[in-house]
């Protein structure tokens, strides 16, 4: 039985995973950094700024201060919501209403910052709709580690095997296969090449809500 679904905000809650590209191109251009889409959603999607940022300053021999480039990254892109460029995923809304309806308990389980999320779901109304909201503010782990994914659970006083994640990415997917909870995929240029899922869709509106029926 499900009594959990825990999201992944970025691509899946939200459309949000090309501003967030956008973003530290924007910041990392003048250092000649320059990441095509497919290796942006293959390698980095999913995977939290701080991260992202000490692997290209390695790889570009960046000699900047890393939390000093995460705070400006992380500006680039709250202007860029405030500005009304960020859209949430369809269906996203009613379906929150659907878990509700059926006593689940929904959890946002993200590696962006809280700040970021938390400005996302004011400016899209989709505040009251989740119980928990774990960010990458909140856990050392990164996905691919289950860890962020697992102390989402304990918070909520369930078992990794009463929840079902939702994921767009691969350290996402991966994450949530290590945690042992089952797997729905929102499609996604960062989706591309991922299995072991239990279902995947293009939004909300197509949800399998039998695999949520108690």
């Amino acid at each position: 039985m499900i009594k959990a679904v825990l999201f992944d905000f970025d691509g899946v809650v939200v459309q949000s995973e090309r501003l967030h590209m956008d973003s530290f191109m924007e910041l990392l251009a003048p250092f000649g950094v320059k990441v095509s889409e497919e290796r942006w959603y293959r390698e980095f999607a999913g995977t939290g700024s701080r991260s992202i940022i000490k692997r290209l300053a390695k790889e570009y021999g960046i000699r900047e201060d890393i939390g000093r480039l995460v705070e400006k990254r992380k500006k680039l892109y709250e202007d860029r919501v405030r500005n009304g460029e960020l859209r949430e995923t369809r269906g996203v809304k009613p379906f929150l209403n659907a878990l509700r309806k059926r006593g689940i308990k929904a959890a946002i389980v993200s590696g962006s910052h809280s700040s970021n999320v938390s400005l996302a779901i004011s400016t899209l109304g989709l505040d009251g709709l989740f119980d928990l909201v774990v960010s990458g503010d909140d856990v050392d782990a990164r996905k691919p580690d289950p860890g962020p994914f697992l102390h989402a659970a304990e918070k909520l006083g369930v078992k990794p095997s009463e929840c079902l994640v939702i994921e767009d990415s691969y350290a996402g997917c991966e994450a949530a296969r290590r945690a042992r909870m089952r797997l729905v995929v929102v499609r996604s240029p960062a989706s591309k090449g991922l299995y072991g899922y239990d279902a995947i869709i293009d939004d909300f509106s197509e949800f399998p809500l039998e695999m949520i029926s108690t």
